[in-house]
């Protein structure tokens, strides 16, 4: 028994941290993201698996769209619903390329989180689109969204098997 509590207590805290460890990640995008459009939408929204923080009326999370020719487009009301962040896009004339959806979101326990997708816009009757330059950061694999519960949950594991093997040699009589 002697060492059986500084171990449990080693687990607790080992497991204590996770939650406050964890960040808010996206879940979905509408439109899907890297989706080839025919005209662009009148509304983008991206929801999280975390509430998001809102605090009066200060815009405390964003989404900003950039058109092909890096010009920033017109963002005419941003909406935060729950975990739900939404933009109404104002009635301008789209060129065809890549858009990039570039997101900062504070999620309800005070951590900033940003990333970025691309959408295209490819009018028809219209060649390829252009391409921009600008680097993107992929979100949707499963790794990526679930990497610090995994390495979580193995440190937890391997806590877990050491202290079977102490508890087998040392005969587990305490």
């Amino acid at each position: 028994m002697r060492i059986a509590r500084p171990l449990l207590a080693l687990i607790f805290l080992l497991i204590a941290p996770q939650s406050a460890l964890a960040h808010t990640s996206v879940i979905e995008t509408t439109p899907i993201y890297k989706s080839t459009l025919t005209s662009m939408p009148s509304e983008i929204s991206i929801r999280f698996t975390d509430q998001l923080m809102t605090i009066g009326d200060n815009p405390v999370n964003k989404i900003s769209i950039s058109a092909p020719d890096s010009q920033e487009v017109s963002i005419v009301k941003t909406t935060v619903a729950g975990n739900l962040l939404s933009v109404t896009l104002g009635e301008d004339s789209y060129i065809d390329g890549t858009y990039i959806i570039s997101y900062r979101v504070v999620s309800a326990d005070g951590h900033v989180i940003s990333g970025s997708y691309d959408l295209y816009l490819n009018k028809p009757g219209r060649t390829s689109p252009v391409v921009t330059d600008q680097p993107t950061i992929e979100h949707s694999s499963f790794f990526h969204v679930h990497q610090t519960h995994i390495a979580w949950a193995g440190a937890i594991l391997i806590v877990i098997i050491l202290w079977a093997i102490y508890r087998r040699f040392d005969g587990g009589d305490e």
